[in-house]
């Protein structure tokens, strides 16, 4: 059984852009290190001083890792955007650390180009998007881009597995 977890919190790192580029490059180590030790992937995104983050792996271990989480002072009011159940992992094992140093190099430009999730976030209801769904979509729009950090070994080795298609299921 595979976890999802979708959370949205509010971004405590300094304004100054060494500052940030230094707390973002800190929580990239952290997650690397620990989301390869209890088995969990997933995509961060950063926009209007928020962090929204899907977080994969097996119930435990992603309801552990969110309780840290949530005692993290680089950022506060924490919230749970969705939590459920899902077929399979969208992201590969290297994805969350990528697009965490996506974000350090990149602050700037997330910034204009997904202020429209606002609308979204904690929207419900029969008609309401899915945010997993438009999340997996702009996750893998950005591994597009050619400045999107890649492992070049794990790439060619065929390591780092692809988002699949949240329609069809297809890589």
């Amino acid at each position: 059984m595979v976890m999802s977890l979708i959370y949205s919190s509010h971004c405590r790192l300094p304004d100054d852009a060494h500052q940030f580029e230094d707390g973002m490059e800190a929580i990239r180590l952290v997650a690397a290190r620990q989301n390869h030790q209890f088995d969990i992937t997933g995509f961060m995104f950063f926009f209007d001083r928020k962090f929204v983050q899907i977080i994969e792996g097996d119930f435990d271990n992603v309801a552990n890792l969110y309780k840290c989480i949530r005692r993290d002072t680089r950022h506060d009011s924490c919230r749970i955007v969705e939590f459920c159940e899902v077929p399979q992992r969208f992201f590969g094992p290297r994805m969350l650390a990528h697009s965490i140093a996506f974000i350090r190099d990149n602050a700037a430009e997330l910034q204009v180009k997904m202020r429209f999730l606002n609308r979204f976030i904690g929207e419900s209801g029969r008609d309401s998007i899915k945010i997993r769904d438009l999340l997996v979509s702009i996750a893998s729009e950005l591994q597009k881009k050619s400045h999107f950090p890649r492992d070049d070994l794990s790439s060619r080795l065929g390591l780092e597995a692809p988002l699949r298609d949240v329609a069809t299921g297809h890589a």
